[in-house]
């Protein structure tokens, strides 16, 4: 008796656990979830440029929070996005539709492949390229100025970094080699609060192996970047990314300490739904369009 009652105790509890786990990974959940994290925000930092996120193909937030940067700074046109997998969730495909003129680079010809058949082709004059590499300390500077050069600038107007590990030392030799973009979000590991500034060793063969040790912490970022003389404004809601403002644009937006903006991750708000899958359907017909037209 007492074996079927534990037998039956057991598949109850995993059918309870099933349920739980769906109904936590339901949109309706994570929206609402969303909205408490949101609403916690208001009542702390009313001003925090965090509750203008909203996603339409970024992998959360950041589409709207970037938006609302460039609003406030009142110009952009170019951007560089280095990891984006096959482009269907990053930070600058919707900047891309709205007439931006930049380029993704990405490490994986996997991605590179999916992406080039989706678009019909990796290099669009004026518009928009793709470039298959694996980003480190060496090649970064060239990277990016092979990216000013295409859009015809001597900077960028929006800079995304998200390569899962050295991300800190290719910032920082970007910055130290002069390049200068006026917006900069990072991915930051978001399980180490301020102010502890931690950060993975160098290792240019680096693969994150899908657990805790990558990257590096927001305060570890915040102390690089100042030396930089970049400002920190926000973090977007589930504790992914950072946004970082040049200098000269610093007066525009409000002061903040890393503790005040800075958020946990939460693996389970991402990615955010959005709606039907995601493609890149409308950003092929962006790029094939004539410049101009």
């Amino acid at each position: 008796m007492m074996n079927r009652i534990t037998k039956f105790s057991k598949n109850a509890y995993r059918t309870a656990m099933r349920s739980v786990s769906n109904q936590m990974t339901s949109p309706t959940y994570l929206m609402a979830e969303l909205e408490n994290i949101r609403e916690q925000v208001r009542k702390s930092y009313p001003a925090d440029l965090a509750l203008s996120g909203y996603k339409v193909y970024s992998q959360n937030d950041e589409d709207g929070i970037i938006a609302a940067i460039f609003d406030t700074i009142g110009t952009g046109s170019t951007f560089l996005e280095i990891g984006v997998e096959n482009g269907t969730e990053c930070n600058t495909h919707f900047l891309a539709l709205k007439d931006w003129r930049g380029a993704w680079i990405e490490g994986s010809d996997e991605k590179c492949i999916e992406i080039e058949n989706s678009l019909g082709g990796r290099t669009f004059p004026g518009r928009f390229k793709v470039i298959e590499a694996m980003v480190d300390r060496g090649n970064i500077s060239a990277l990016y100025d092979e990216v000013t050069a295409f859009c015809g600038v001597k900077d960028l107007d929006f800079f995304s970094l998200d390569i899962d590990g050295n991300d800190l030392f290719v910032l920082d030799t970007l910055l130290d080699s002069g390049a200068r973009p006026a917006v900069i979000c990072i991915e930051y590991n978001g399980k180490f609060p301020p102010p502890l500034a931690i950060s993975v060793a160098y290792n240019a063969q680096r693969n994150w192996q899908h657990d805790d040790h990558f990257g590096a912490s927001l305060q570890a970022f915040c102390d690089v970047l100042t030396r930089h003389r970049y400002k920190l404004i926000t973090c977007n809601l589930t504790g992914a990314n950072g946004f970082f403002v040049r200098e000269d644009l610093a007066h525009l937006f409000e002061d903040v300490t890393p503790s005040q903006v800075w958020r946990v991750l939460r693996l389970d708000l991402c990615p955010l739904p959005a709606g039907h899958r995601a493609s890149l359907g409308w950003l092929r017909e962006a790029v094939n369009r004539p410049v101009g037209g």
